[in-house]
């Protein structure tokens, strides 16, 4: 990982900030190589952990981190400290991680108050990510006034999954009142992943059928067919599988 960022080089600053957490990262989008990394956890608890890494230079605290704003506050400060500098950096522009974008966002968005409205709206399809998913566009609005925000919804790839697939059978009236539909989850992996795949075996994505699986904290499957999604193993929430894996999903955690 490299910390030197030239002034010539354009960056984009990472956010993606979850109900007690805020994870970042400064890129450069060119190479897709990461030049601060960091993690601030356990937000609003007694004692915060804090892990700004750049290049060989890392940096660890336990201090109190109240909310979003402090944590954003104190990671602005650690690349001023530990590096590579903001003011060196040239960002040109602030991505935001969302969980949710319903049924009104199926691309990512330049963040206005208007879309900020929107996406906090969404709260109740997503209740422990949106919430806190708009405080850290607000946030870092906010803090970095002077450069675009760009809100990057996970259930945009699955926007347009068939009808077969992205409905329940509820009554028409009551899926269209409450917005409930498969919206799937994990979406810029399934369709980074798919797209890698097509690239590394030098096949064009058109020609392709797949089954991407994303596996972390949160594990998902999807059926993509030349590049679209036709299935997701998510669906309204994640606590559904898809119409090919029904039932709700097993874990083995205590």
């Amino acid at each position: 990982m490299s910390t030197a960022t030239p002034a010539t080089r354009a960056t984009v600053l990472v956010l993606n900030s979850g109900s007690s957490s805020l994870k970042y990262q400064l890129v450069d989008p060119a190479t897709g190589t990461a030049l601060a990394v960091g993690l601030m956890e356990r937000i609003g608890q007694d004692t915060g952990l804090v892990k700004h890494e750049a290049g060989p230079r890392v940096a660890k605290r336990e201090l109190p981190i109240p909310d979003h704003a402090a944590a954003l506050t104190i990671a602005l400060d650690l690349f001023e400290e530990v590096g590579p500098s903001l003011a060196d950096a040239n960002i040109v522009a602030v991505g935001h991680r969302v969980v949710q974008g319903g049924p009104l966002f199926d691309a990512p968005v330049v963040v206005d108050d208007a879309a900020l409205s929107k996406i906090e709206g969404l709260s109740p399809l997503a209740p422990l990510h949106n919430p806190a998913n708009a405080t850290g566009i607000a946030v870092g609005r906010r803090l970095l006034p002077d450069v675009p925000h760009v809100a990057v919804f996970d259930t945009g790839f699955f926007h347009a999954l068939p009808a077969a697939s992205a409905t329940y059978a509820l009554a028409k009236d009551v899926a269209e009142k409450f917005s409930v539909r498969r919206y799937g989850a994990h979406g810029t992996s399934h369709e980074f992943v798919s797209k890698a795949v097509a690239e590394l075996l030098g096949r064009p994505l058109e020609d392709l059928n797949q089954i991407v699986l994303h596996l972390g904290n949160g594990a998902s499957a999807s059926a993509i067919k030349g590049g679209s999604p036709i299935d997701t193993s998510m669906g309204l929430t994640p606590s559904r599988g898809s119409s090919w894996a029904p039932g709700p999903v097993t874990s083995t955690r205590p």
